[in-house]
């Protein structure tokens, strides 16, 4: 059996090492007969019963539930370095507005709308995705910094 072996051969002839840790106890000895369709010959193999140790011993690092280590400071700051510059007017938008004026006054207009939602091709979907797209950049990004310098990076 495989588990028995020192060392496994693996994919392209590389010896995989055994497996560490499990205790084999081989309880007894009977033939099988093998046979196949293809090969005419039939091969006399022995069947060994194998039976794992009960006690094992399991040595890994767990993963850290708190894994995203957030803290509000970082989401605060990140919204206001995104949402702060994207409210500077810029000459190519139209009438020189701010990414963010222009976000919030073309939702303004669809509220007023209500029932009927924007159209496809409409320039508050551009808007919409470029504001978020950006934030959540910004957020992220933070965040990596902020765990990185907290951890001495």
């Amino acid at each position: 059996m495989a588990c028995t072996m020192k060392a496994t051969i693996g994919l392209s002839g590389s010896a995989l090492p055994a497996r560490a840790g499990k205790a084999v106890r081989v309880s007894s000895k009977k033939t099988v007969a093998l046979k196949s369709q293809f090969v005419k010959s039939v091969k006399i193999a022995p069947v060994r019963a194998v039976r794992a140790n009960a006690s094992k011993t399991v040595t890994s690092m767990s993963f850290d539930s708190d894994w995203l280590k957030k803290d509000p400071l970082v989401f605060v700051l990140g919204f206001l370095g995104w949402t702060i510059p994207s409210a500077i007017p810029i000459a190519a938008y139209p009438d020189g507005n701010s990414l963010f004026g222009l976000l919030m006054g073309r939702s303004g207009e669809l509220l007023a709308q209500f029932p009927t939602g924007p159209m496809v091709d409409d320039k508050f979907w551009l808007y919409l995705f470029t504001y978020h797209i950006g934030l959540f950049t910004t957020m992220t990004l933070g965040q990596i910094g902020f765990q990185g310098k907290k951890q001495g990076y």
